[in-house]
């Protein structure tokens, strides 16, 4: 009995303990009292009979006297709030939209006046402890938290209460959500018995208040699209712009003739070039135009920065399809001896049958390419044709036989060929070493294919890695062209598509390398 009489009184000393003693600071009562104030001015500005003092109104917030005229759009909007229903309770009835958004107006200033309460008598309280008004909290912010349900949920066909206010009220409800999470973080403070946190949520409160006073002084935020471009500004821009590349290609051209001596130079270079790969291509028999290879991608490069309408996007462009361009011949050209030499392989194996028939028959290997030239199909056909084409016109058999490895890219062509020299120099059972040759392609076949079965994926893998972010981007200009050549047209932007190109570069040569089985 002795120890509960002394923690009755020591809770009786702390309920009676002068609230200045802790709980809220001067600077704190003030903002408080202030806020309480306006949310008083805020309820009056949207009743439906106003009193006049209200027009200009002076009140003395923070130790300064403010004078407030109320807002021009009250005495329009108002009536029209007051007059429209926006609402139905069964038992209050129709309730108007200034009806509705006069509720947590009140509610919010009985808070602050509760908390004023607790202030000491000397500012305006009567020293009452938070500890001793927690059910007075909790059912203001249980009434707080339905008038604020009942805003959001209210609404007519044409206006919600986002629009109420003339747009003001999408910003005044946030306000209000943020006053709520502070009224439930008030019990927290009051059962830990923290007299700063408590004076901290109110205070938090009152700021909160104010600001949404503030919000009816001020023109409410819209969106407002940017403005529409003129036909005329259009029609100078793109007129603009096909000058600057024309003065471009007046440059260029300017920069060729006042260096004849180097275009020449260059020119003879590139005619060498041309005569190299249409040799080249000639020699795996197809016949194409070189030059179209080297101008198709430049004129399809040009072409697309000439719709950017953009200098800068038109000179990079067309320096990208000058860099595509002068290495297509060689990537076709590669591209196709690969090609054909893995048709070649594939009918090796039957050539080879045929040679080593032809052997065992009786005929030289001089005879057995002309029954495989005569009894296959291209392109194995035509390239033993051509060796015995060399062969009758001068040149040695051997020599003939290297020149279709040098042009043929088939490693088990090279193994024929290397076997059928030694043993025309060195003697030997060429027809066992064609039978070995095929029991080898055969075995390369079956491991060949396991391979590419195995490696299937990084390959696939690889081709994403870099083709995605092309396409993504692709889209991207589709929907936003204009931020896409606002951004990439500026030196970031430039520095950005350099260096994701060279990593997804480096991306793909990693991603094709694990797929990659070396013997």
């Amino acid at each position: 009995m002795r120890k509960l009489a002394v923690v009755l009184s020591l809770f009786c000393a702390l309920a009676a303990r002068p609230a200045a003693a802790g709980v809220f600071t001067n600077a704190e009562m003030d903002e408080i009292s202030c806020a309480a104030m306006k949310a008083q001015l805020f309820y009056y500005y949207l009743a439906p009979e106003r009193d006049p003092k209200i027009l200009k109104y002076t009140m003395t917030c923070k130790g300064a006297k403010l004078t407030y005229d109320m807002p021009k759009w009250v005495e329009t909007v108002v009536p029209e709030m007051v007059g429209r229903k926006v609402w139905r309770d069964p038992e209050e009835g129709e309730i108007s939209e200034a009806q509705l958004w006069q509720t947590p107006v009140s509610i919010l200033y009985e808070y602050l006046e509760l908390s004023r309460k607790t202030f000491p008598p000397e500012a305006g309280g009567a020293n009452i402890q938070p500890g001793l008004l927690v059910k007075e909290y909790a059912d203001i912010r249980i009434r707080f938290q339905m008038s604020m349900d009942r805003l959001y949920r209210a609404r007519t066909r044409d206006v919600n209460m986002g629009d109420s206010m003339q747009g003001r009220g999408r910003t005044v409800m946030a306000s209000f959500a943020l006053i709520l999470k502070e009224m439930e973080s008030i019990s927290d403070a009051i059962s830990s018995s923290s007299s700063r946190r408590y004076a901290e949520a109110v205070t938090a409160s009152a700021v909160m208040s104010q600001d949404a006073f503030r919000v009816l002084f001020k023109p409410p935020r819209k969106y407002e699209p940017p403005p529409k471009e003129s036909n005329a500004s259009r029609v100078f821009g793109t007129a603009l712009s096909i000058l600057g590349i024309i003065l471009v290609f007046l440059a260029v051209q300017a920069f060729f003739a006042m260096n004849d001596s180097k275009t020449n130079a260059m020119m003879g270079n590139y005619s060498k070039k041309v005569e190299v790969f249409t040799e080249a291509f000639s020699r795996q028999f197809i016949n194409i135009n070189v030059k179209y290879l080297v101008l198709g991608p430049i004129a399809v490069f040009a072409f697309l920065g000439l719709l950017t309408m953009n200098i800068l996007f038109f000179l990079v462009l067309s320096g990208i399809g000058v860099f595509v361009g002068l290495r297509t011949p060689a990537f076709v050209l590669n591209t196709m001896k690969q090609a054909r030499g893995r048709k070649i392989d594939t009918q090796l194996m039957d050539g080879l049958i045929l040679l080593s028939n032809c052997l065992r028959s009786g005929l030289d290997v001089v005879q057995g390419f002309e029954m495989v030239s005569k009894d296959l199909m291209p392109p194995i056909s035509d390239e033993f044709a051509l060796v015995i084409k060399n062969y009758q016109l001068g040149m040695t058999f051997e020599k003939a036989l290297g020149v279709m490895e040098d042009r043929v890219d088939s490693k088990m062509l090279a193994y024929m060929i290397r076997a059928i020299v030694l043993q025309r120099q060195m003697g030997g059972n060429l027809t066992k070493v064609f039978e070995r040759i095929v029991v080898d392609i055969r075995e390369e076949s079956k491991l060949e294919e396991k391979t590419k079965a195995m490696t299937a994926q990084q390959k696939i893998q690889s081709i994403v890695v870099g083709i995605m972010p092309w396409v993504m981007v692709g889209v991207m200009f589709m929907f936003q062209p204009n931020e896409m050549i606002q951004f990439y047209g500026s030196p970031l932007g430039m520095g950005v598509f350099i260096f994701c190109a060279i990593w997804i570069g480096i991306g793909m040569k990693v991603v094709a390398s694990l797929g990659k089985i070396r013997v």
